[in-house]
């Protein structure tokens, strides 16, 4: 894990690159809006991703002895428990309509029932990997949020051949092209949404970095949500929904989090379990 991070970000810089001089030719050559493969990973990437947020979510509260736990953490507990569950139906209606909202109360009562089976001395250990996860993922989502406003970008196939209204990733036009398309979502393609939502599935390589028999399968669980990211970015360029910087920069922030708060967690678990983790 130690070369894979290093290893992604450098990647994702050398996409950036290209993707800043490059970006519409290559959409220009991608873009195939109507075909299964990226309408699929359109609609499954949002449910995906919000089932990471359930599975940090719940770990933050369902690992407590309630019994046992002063009101005011479990109160906490309860609040990020709640919020978070909401905001995942939240983006399973926004994307899969009352489909996902069924989808996502059956997933949020089967995860919360299997939570509940781990055993108690590993409890603490998922309670902390929750806790990095929902701060990976939310984190990451309100600079998304706010950036999106910012920049303003133009999504490539909302431009119907008016090649005029591109511009770089680098240049903010916060609702200057509001008024040439039409609707305001058109002008949301920097960064790139789906291409968070896939990201943020890296954050799932902290439950094998907490669990004594899965620790060392850590690598493995980053690399299938790294393939998985990257054939998601991949769909979203095929849409014409964003661009190479927009699925690049969208990736990178949940990256960017988890780094962090792996670092974060990995102090935590050296200091209440040095045997195992001061070697890390």
């Amino acid at each position: 894990m130690k070369k894979m991070f290093p290893a992604t970000a450098i990647g994702a810089l050398l996409l950036l690159i290209v993707g800043t001089f490059a970006d519409l030719r290559i959409d220009q050559a991608l873009c195939m809006p109507h075909n299964g493969f990226s309408r699929l990973f359109e609609l499954l990437a949002p449910a995906i991703g919000a089932t990471v947020l359930m599975i940090g979510a719940a770990l933050v509260f369902w690992t407590y002895e309630f019994a046992k736990e002063r009101l005011g953490k479990l109160v906490v507990a309860g609040l990020v428990y709640v919020g978070s569950t909401l905001v995942a139906l939240a983006l399973c209606f926004k994307y899969c309509h009352w489909f996902g909202v069924v989808y996502g109360l059956v997933a949020a009562v089967l995860i919360a029932c299997i939570v509940r089976k781990i055993p108690d001395d590993l409890r603490r250990r998922y309670r902390w990997a929750g806790i990095a996860i929902v701060a990976v993922f939310l984190c990451s989502m309100c600079v998304l949020e706010v950036a999106k406003m910012v920049w303003g970008r133009v999504r490539f196939r909302a431009m119907q051949g008016d090649f005029g209204l591109f511009t770089p990733w680098y240049h903010p036009n916060g609702k200057h092209y509001l008024s040439a398309v039409a609707v305001a979502d058109d002008i949301k393609s920097f960064p790139s949404g789906h291409a968070f939502f896939a990201g943020s599935t890296l954050s799932l390589c902290l439950l094998a970095l907490v669990s004594p028999r899965w620790r060392s399968k850590e690598s493995v669980v980053y690399a299938v949500a790294l393939i998985y990211a990257l054939v998601v970015m991949v769909s979203r360029m095929m849409q014409g929904a964003h661009f190479l910087s927009d699925v690049t920069v969208g990736f990178a922030l949940p990256l960017l989090a988890l780094w962090l708060a792996r670092h974060l967690l990995l102090k935590q678990l050296a200091q209440h379990y040095p045997a195992e983790y001061l070697a890390r």
